[in-house]
């Protein structure tokens, strides 16, 4: 069953229940109401026979008469009785409707003053006691009220049908007005089965209602747009990783070709076998980057504890300089750094090495005189770190940080152009940020949170 036909049919049971209510609560008034009237009418009946006999000395038939006729015949099954002090019956209407009664019932309507209750044939019944004249008489009143009842019957039936049209209509309505309120969400729905992996372009439409419908269609819009910018990241990365690890490959065997027809002992073989090897290095360390990049990219978990930013930058630089002997790093710690805690950051130790490692390599591949400025200046709870290298021609902002991106230029030098997209990714996962900026120098400015 579909979310509109459920709400629909809980809408049409909530106002069904309300209507019985409604409907339930007009029945039992209307029979309250006539109750307490033809209660009411035996009562003044009780009164009018007590009153009219206390007015007279005797008994006789032509009272027994007048008594009878006014005030019996009125009412269906009408039956009045009436006892006096010791229980003695005086009166009785002419009518053959039976009213049991006994002492002790006669005893009850003395002590209560009145009493009205039901008979076993479902008559209604009253009792009186009257004092008056310097009589004292119990008064029993007996009748069907057959209009009253005939009237209730028929404002039950009209309930009952009022309740059923009531129904089908309340139903008919919700799911009317609820299949209106979902037609949005049906065009929605429609909009994203449209949507597969080759068409990640296409856009919900957005009516700028504000609502609940909106809402859904603006957050979806950007999951597609994050969707789409992840699969083009993907298919990038796939073709420059394809692209980076084939020529290498294909360089590699036509170098292992070459050895295979040299003779054993040729001169020529150890520096073929030299260049393999380094070709060799290469790779492995563009295969451990690209694990590297993908691992951070995947969000992993990665390990974090307090780390000294400025001790992680020295042992970086230390490493760096055994590979590149000609790199010269000067860092400027600002003045206002007073407190340890304003340097020490949570995250990933080894990452956060391979990160400056990555910025220090670079200058030393690529300014030309490989030196590297770097000042760590902190701001409440921030480190902010500069790295400025030589370098006049600006690199591409907006693609800097993308795998596989290289400057012009760069194609002659080694590198894989994953260096800079570890970097942001080892910042991004300490909770930081990195941006590029060229003011007549590369300067590479990031931002680590800090304790302090």
């Amino acid at each position: 069953m579909t979310i509109k036909a459920r709400l629909a049919l809980l809408f049409a049971a909530l106002s069904l229940l309300l209507l019985v209510g409604t409907l339930g609560y007009i029945y039992y008034s209307h029979a309250a109401s006539r109750q307490t009237e033809f209660f009411e009418r035996l009562r003044s009946q009780c009164y009018r026979v007590a009153t009219l006999l206390s007015e007279v000395k005797a008994v006789d038939r032509d009272l027994l008469r007048v008594v009878d006729r006014n005030s019996i015949h009125r009412l269906y099954d009408e039956k009045v009785l009436l006892f006096n002090e010791r229980d003695e019956l005086m009166y009785s209407s002419l009518d053959d409707e039976p009213i049991p009664y006994s002492s002790e019932l006669l005893q009850r309507i003395r002590e209560g003053g009145e009493l009205e209750y039901h008979d076993t044939d479902g008559d209604d019944m009253v009792g009186v006691h009257y004092r008056g004249e310097g009589h004292d008489y119990v008064v029993l009143a007996s009748a069907f009220d057959e209009y009253g009842q005939r009237e209730l019957r028929n404002l039950g039936r009209t309930l009952l049908v009022s309740l059923l049209i009531g129904s089908l209509f309340i139903f008919g309505a919700s799911y009317f007005y609820i299949g209106l309120a979902f037609r949005p969400i049906d065009r929605l729905a429609q909009a994203v089965a449209r949507i597969d992996v080759d068409r990640l372009d296409q856009r919900i439409p957005v009516r700028n209602s504000k609502d609940e419908i909106d809402r859904l269609a603006v957050g979806y819009n950007q999951m597609l747009q994050r969707l789409q910018e992840a699969f083009d990241l993907q298919r990038a990365f796939v073709n420059n990783a394809s692209h980076e690890l084939r020529t290498p490959l294909a360089r590699m065997n036509a170098q292992v070709e070459s050895a295979l027809r040299m003779p054993p002992g040729s001169p020529r073989l150890a520096p073929v076998l030299r260049t393999l090897q380094n070709d060799i290095a290469t790779q492995g360390g563009l295969v451990e980057s690209l694990l590297l990049l993908q691992r951070l990219r995947s969000h992993i978990p990665m390990h974090r504890t307090l780390v000294r930013v400025d001790e992680a930058l020295f042992a970086a630089i230390d490493e760096v300089r055994t590979l590149h002997p000609g790199l010269h790093a000067t860092v400027d710690i600002a003045d206002g750094i007073t407190d340890a805690r304003q340097l020490t950051a949570s995250a990933n130790e080894l990452l956060l090495r391979t990160c400056f490692r990555n910025l220090l390599v670079n200058t030393a591949l690529y300014a030309a005189d490989q030196r590297a400025t770097i000042t760590l200046d902190h701001r409440p709870r921030a480190l902010h770190i500069r790295f400025t290298n030589a370098g006049a021609e600006a690199l591409d902002a907006e693609r800097v940080f993308e795998p596989f991106f290289r400057g012009a230029g760069a194609e002659q030098r080694p590198g894989s152009g994953l260096g800079l997209s570890i970097v942001r990714q080892v910042v991004e996962d300490a909770g930081g940020t990195v941006r590029y900026l060229h003011d007549g120098r590369h300067r590479f400015d990031l931002v680590l949170p800090t304790a302090l």
